[in-house]
């Protein structure tokens, strides 16, 4: 039984492959992006995803923050949770959208899974 989709926002391949597996092993069905310039091609073409997971740090171009604010534009209510090593609670609570959640890498699949589920039924 799948439970929703998902989108993660991950440059690294190797996070991407384990935010992926860790979805879908909780029932989820689940696309990964690697670049902020997919995100911004696909999230239109998507109005059926229920959720974004993305890391803050996408390389070169924009950020995960752009990116969320991008896809809330598309998707007023959809949840988002940002995941990152590198960026802070006060960078969250800067830039991030209303209403989302912050995971700091790294993380384990309870801590992803809980904070999706709860901002899922928030």
């Amino acid at each position: 039984m799948r439970m929703g989709r998902i989108l993660v926002v991950e440059d690294d391949h190797a996070i991407c492959a384990l935010i992926t597996d860790i979805l879908q092993d909780a029932g989820f069905e689940t696309r990964c992006v690697q670049t902020d310039r997919e995100a911004y091609a696909v999230i239109p073409s998507l109005p059926t995803i229920e959720a974004l997971i993305l890391d803050v740090n996408l390389g070169s171009g924009t950020t995960g923050f752009d990116v969320a604010r991008f896809a809330r534009q598309v998707i007023p209510e959809l949840p988002v949770i940002y995941v990152s090593g590198e960026a802070s609670q006060t960078n969250f609570s800067a830039f991030g959208v209303p209403d989302s959640d912050f995971v700091e890498k790294p993380f384990t699949p309870d801590e992803l899974l809980t904070t999706l589920r709860s901002r899922m039924a928030a």
